[in-house]
């Protein structure tokens, strides 16, 4: 039996007797990376003494004449997996010209501390060697505190992945006068005899005032900030307990100050537990005490948040995005741009003078000309291209960006040739350096550089997207006159050890070049990285090159690639194994279907419609095809031909109806045309060099006009109209957007905004006959054969494409409407709100 007063007690006494209001803790960084969570940055610059100043304590660090301070990283450990020990201060034998000579003899860093209280204090020190030499011969540590030696033999890690596995020093000393400074010295130590790669080490970070590493809890499942945990059935949590422990207490909750200062908690004999029902709406935290001998060891406090689909329908790695969930409401309410000084209302203010989680809804549609290129730098952002009235929103003129943890949704970029003249930013969207985001039903066209990029991006998805009309010879100033750049993506994901990205029911239409374009690049020790899912999409009218590039795992599966007038390449997949780096890059390609000119299919054979290059000296000595898939898809994946008309019936920015140049593509796609010239070469095949080219509708044609909802749309300003608060029975005079009403993980906005995202029809009358046009609908099915689900409280028919129905009852409800032609079948779900009174 365990006595808990007792074991509390001498958990107070351990913790508090070390004198904790001086927990320091300093993480020693290469450059300008960011340091670990809950660590103050120190970079010291290259010397033989450095000082910094955290806090109350004064520090310095210090070496001898003949040796030098030097920051290092390890690129590949800071990036995948730990920041804090895989990068830090080393030392280094120089000689009478300041230059690095072999080292031989120990070495010594000299620490002085000032500003530590009378009292007992402790030192925990990392020292993980992060130098690229393969087992690495190094001496021993010993550490000195004031002319002492307390601690010896301690072994250096050679790039550990874990803190638990880092090489760690741990001193305890007492200080009996506040100001006369402590002067610990790190020093190896050297066997006679031994010859060893350097008798140099490291220092990765300094930790004034903590319980020791080896009595507490580490390693924890879920790993700490994981807001993404996989909790869908419950979550078994568990921990690499403390070797001695013979017990864990658990803290468990929702609030970050009771968890770290609770006392009681739950005994646990074995290392882990599990919970059940917890929900995406909240963040959880979680402390592990470890009993060792009697005394309990305060365990630091670890949080997490379990993940959950951004919206019905998010599918890929990006499909975990949070967005805005849980944070304030923005409202556009004008359509103006300032660069310099943004004005409240516009875009460009909520996007970068706004902080924190934030959802973006627009009262107002219609163009926004940017004025320069609008970058989000924010994590945890919204952008509900859904909300707008009229015919939606449209940025023109400069390129815009999103951040990790976004969505983005239903909005048009355009850029158009003036954005020539200024050069602030050729580009269209893009997803650089996200890390679970997602970009669905966007439209993105007439740009001059390529008009999607995602390099060094991770857990990311682009779906249903329509990329089209890249401007071919624009003038673009890094290639020379008459190059072709009409380039749709460059496409970066699944780099820095993520898993995957993903890149699916997209229509690329009238782009002459990167229809994908694999940009996987390197990890930080050189070897191809990238994983990248690339599945049932819709390419038509690709020029001379279709999906290329590289990536370390790529996987090319049931994409439908029609050859247009422009095309002149028949290579669907071209792997371009070029020689810039080390390891492998393979893919797994199945189900892909090429309609020829002739309206024939062709499907998938090496050599015939996919194939490799070899370049820049490129060694080949593995499968570059293979077999097999590299990781799930986390999506439902369709045949090929099912994918033609499911993207075809529902791509683009099209919630409040597509404009007049995405119309066009949509139709050139289905009937394999084109009806514009490009004015560079003057040929009639359907790639353009200006969107005032013949034949396209430019920017006046097309149909996009300012609209601005009537006052009196959302009364409490939740970013919820107050129709859709009446209809489902909530108070309109209320804000209660971060609610969730009806139990179903998504808050009220969300739910407000994932029905906002399929067609729908507003402000109908009970009794009052409507129609929908299926075709506009189902634009892939152009002899479909149409079935509706009934839906309770409206009488609805269905003759040849035309449905109509009559609303029986006020309140909201759903029409499920399925199309199928050839033996492919596709669902799509329209909302209707009845409006209370009666005509």
């Amino acid at each position: 039996m365990i006595d808990f007063k007792a074991l509390f007690s001498a958990s107070l006494l351990l913790l508090t007797g070390m004198g904790t209001a001086y927990a320091q803790r300093i993480d020693l960084d290469n450059g300008s990376r960011q340091p670990a969570d809950g660590f103050s940055s120190w970079v010291v610059k290259e010397g033989r003494e450095a000082s910094a100043r955290f806090g109350n304590l004064q520090l310095t660090l210090s070496t001898s004449a003949d040796c030098r301070l030097k920051s290092n990283w390890w690129k590949d450990g800071v990036n995948k997996y730990n920041c804090c020990i895989n990068d830090g201060v080393t030392v280094q034998a120089v000689d009478d010209s300041g230059q690095r000579k072999p080292s031989s003899g120990g070495k010594t860093i000299r620490l002085t501390v000032s500003g530590l209280s009378p009292g007992r204090h402790s030192l925990q020190a990392y020292h993980n060697y992060v130098d690229g030499e393969p087992s690495a011969r190094l001496p021993l540590l010993a550490v000195k505190v004031d002319g002492r030696w307390l601690l010896r033999g301690i072994a250096q890690s050679q790039r550990a992945e874990k803190a638990s596995a880092a090489g760690r020093s741990y001193v305890e000393f007492s200080v009996k006068r506040a100001d006369r400074p402590v002067v610990i010295e790190f020093a190896t130590i050297p066997e006679r005899g031994e010859s060893y790669t350097n008798t140099g080490f490291y220092i990765n970070s300094l930790e004034f005032d903590v319980t020791a590493a080896d009595r507490l809890a580490h390693d924890p499942y879920p790993t700490d900030g994981d807001f993404h945990a996989a909790a869908d059935s419950g979550i078994t949590f568990r921990w690499q307990a403390a070797k001695s422990a013979s017990a864990h207490i658990c803290h468990f909750g929702t609030d970050s100050l009771t968890v770290a200062d609770g006392t009681g908690g739950e005994l646990l004999r074995t290392a882990s537990f599990t919970r059940r029902g917890l929900s995406p709406l909240k963040t959880y935290y979680w402390r592990v005490d470890e009993v060792i001998d009697g005394v309990t060891y305060k365990g630091k406090v670890w949080s997490f948040r379990p993940r959950r689909d951004a919206f019905p329908g998010a599918e890929g790695y990006g499909r975990y995005a949070i967005g805005g969930r849980g944070g304030m409401v923005y409202h556009v309410t004008s359509l103006d741009d300032d660069p310099i000084n943004p004005v409240p209302g516009t875009f460009r203010y909520g996007i970068s003078r706004l902080h924190g989680p934030r959802t973006i809804v627009f009262d107002v549609g219609g163009v926004i000309a940017l004025k320069s290129r609008l970058t989000c730098s924010d994590r945890f952002v919204t952008i509900a291209g859904q909300t707008a009235p009229g015919l939606g929103i449209m940025l023109r003129s400069h390129p815009f960006g999103m951040a990790g943890d976004g969505i983005t949704r239903f909005l048009r970029l355009r850029l158009g040739h003036e954005a020539l003249h200024d050069r602030d930013g050729l580009d269209g969207m893009g997803m650089a350096g996200n890390d679970h985001s997602i970009m669905d039903h966007c439209s993105i066209s007439w740009t001059i550089d390529e008009a999607f990029s995602s390099r060094n991006a991770r857990h990311i998805t682009l779906q249903r997207t329509l990329i089209s009309e890249t401007l071919n010879v624009a003038g673009h100033p890094n290639y020379g006159k008459g190059m072709k750049h009409g380039y749709s993506a460059t496409i970066g994901g699944g780099e820095g050890g993520a898993q995957g990205s993903s890149f699916h029911h997209n229509l690329l239409a009238h782009n002459e070049g990167r229809n994908w374009s694999m940009s996987g690049g390197l990890d930080g020790s050189g070897a191809y990285d990238g994983h990248h899912d690339m599945f049932n999409n819709v390419v038509y009218n690709w020029g001379h090159r279709a999906c290329d590039g590289g990536t370390h795992e790529g996987q090319f599966v049931a994409n439908y690639y029609k050859m247009g007038p422009a095309t002149t390449q028949p290579f669907l997949l071209v792997a371009q194994l070029e020689g810039t780096g080390s390891g492998t890059q393979s893919y797994f390609v199945a189900g892909n279907l090429r309609e020829n000119r002739d309206g024939s299919l062709t499907r998938d054979r090496e050599g015939e419609t996919y194939r490799y290059t070899l370049s820049h000296g490129q060694k080949l000595s593995w499968e570059v095809f293979r077999r097999k898939p590299f990781f799930p898809s986390l999506a439902r994946v369709e045949t090929a031909e099912t994918a033609y008309r499911s993207v075809l019936s529902d791509v683009g920015c099209n919630v409040q109806g597509l404009d007049n140049h995405d119309r066009r593509m949509i139709r050139e796609t289905l009937l394999g045309t084109a009806s514009t010239t490009g004015s560079f070469d003057s040929v009639a095949d359907g790639l353009i060099d200006s969107e005032t080219d013949k034949g396209c509708e430019g920017f006046d044609g097309l149909d996009i006009a300012p609209a601005v909802r009537p006052t009196g749309w959302d009364t409490d300003g939740d970013g919820i109209p107050d129709w859709f608060e009446r209809a489902r029975g909530w108070d309109a005079s209320t804000p209660n957007n971060n609610a969730d009403s009806d139990g179903n993980s998504y808050t009220d906005l969300e739910d407000y905004l994932n029905w906002m995202a399929l067609p729908h029809f507003i402000g109908l009358h009970v009794g009052e006959k409507q129609q929908i046009a299926l075709a506009t609908y189902f634009a892939g099915f152009p002899n479909g054969r149409f079935a509706v689900t009934p839906s309770a409280g409206v009488d609805v028919t269905i003759k040849g494409s035309l449905l109509t129905f009559t609303p029986r009852a006020s309140g909201l409800s759903t029409l499920e409407v399925t199309a199928t032609q050839d033996g492919v079948s596709f669902t799509r779900s329209f909302n209707l709100h009845v409006a209370e009174t009666v005509r």
